[in-house]
């Protein structure tokens, strides 16, 4: 994308250059179901934005940054190089986001960080 993000928490700043399938949308809070005579209802309580990006090539102390913010649930911003807010919200997913070694080095890793808005 040629474009750098930078994710922080208001004390700590991590800088990345995000990999091709950077990727923000919107997600809806909703629920539905059918009656009997086969209707259709939908209630939707809201929506929040949502991104999900590839990186490599991050140093071990950034990939230890980004994976305790996971751990603890921080609030943090995801910034573009214009300096303007993109998304505020908390890292999403099952396991630690930034989880693979890049052979051959001992000190860059990968990942895919997930982002979910409030």
């Amino acid at each position: 994308m040629g474009n750098y993000y930078a994710l922080t928490d208001g004390s700590s700043v991590v800088s990345f250059s995000p990999e091709y399938d950077f990727k923000k949308d919107g997600r809806k809070i909703e629920n539905a179901h059918r009656t009997r005579n086969g209707r259709l209802y939908k209630y939707v309580w809201g929506s929040y934005p949502h991104v999900k990006v590839g990186v490599e090539f991050l140093s071990s102390s950034d990939m230890c940054v980004i994976n305790s913010w996971w751990g603890a649930n921080t609030a943090l911003l995801l910034y573009d190089a214009s300096s303007a807010v993109v998304i505020s919200g908390y890292l999403a997913g099952a396991s630690e986001p930034i989880d693979q070694l890049i052979k051959p080095y001992s000190d860059q890793f990968k990942g895919t960080i997930e982002l979910e808005g409030y």
